[in-house]
């Protein structure tokens, strides 16, 4: 078993601009962005990397020769699409970034936390053993999240 795999690196203070930075956006793209449903999210998919691929070209066909471009699509509100998922895309990428170290920590953190409190609950044990008062209750409060399979009978 290792001991005390991480520390807790961020200060008070650049845990509360983190805090601060996500509750600013969060707060924006609470305010100006949709939250689709299960149905929703179904209906309109996601684009795969192939698909990602043909609008790419489409894109840069229509660029190159604008007189192929059919007059029933609005050019303006598809380069406002096209730009917005790219920021998008952008956003996503850093975010996950983001998160997979959060949940990094966060899981070192629960590994250090856990096996101390392991180390705690056989310390426990042992005065409870040497009838030390008040390590029985405390025993028998961090026994029960270890319960045994109960044996079945043989036949």
């Amino acid at each position: 078993m290792e001991a005390n795999v991480i520390v807790d690196l961020l200060t008070e203070e650049e845990k509360k601009t983190i805090n601060t930075a996500l509750n600013t956006i969060k707060a924006i793209v609470d305010a100006k962005l949709p939250d689709l449903n299960a149905d929703k999210r179904g209906y309109y998919g996601s684009v795969n990397e192939k698909n990602k691929l043909f609008i790419n070209k489409a894109r840069e066909i229509k660029t190159i020769n604008p007189q192929l471009a059919p007059l029933e699509v609005d050019w303006v509100e598809y380069e406002k699409d096209y730009n917005a998922r790219m920021f998008y895309e952008s956003v996503l990428l850093l975010a996950k970034g983001v998160i997979s170290r959060l949940e990094s920590a966060k899981m070192m953190h629960d590994y250090d936390n856990y096996n101390d409190s392991l180390v705690l609950y056989r310390y426990i044990d042992f005065k409870r053993r040497s009838d030390t008062p008040g390590a029985e209750a405390s025993y028998n409060a961090l026994k029960e999240f270890f319960t045994r399979a109960r044996q079945t009978e043989k036949k």
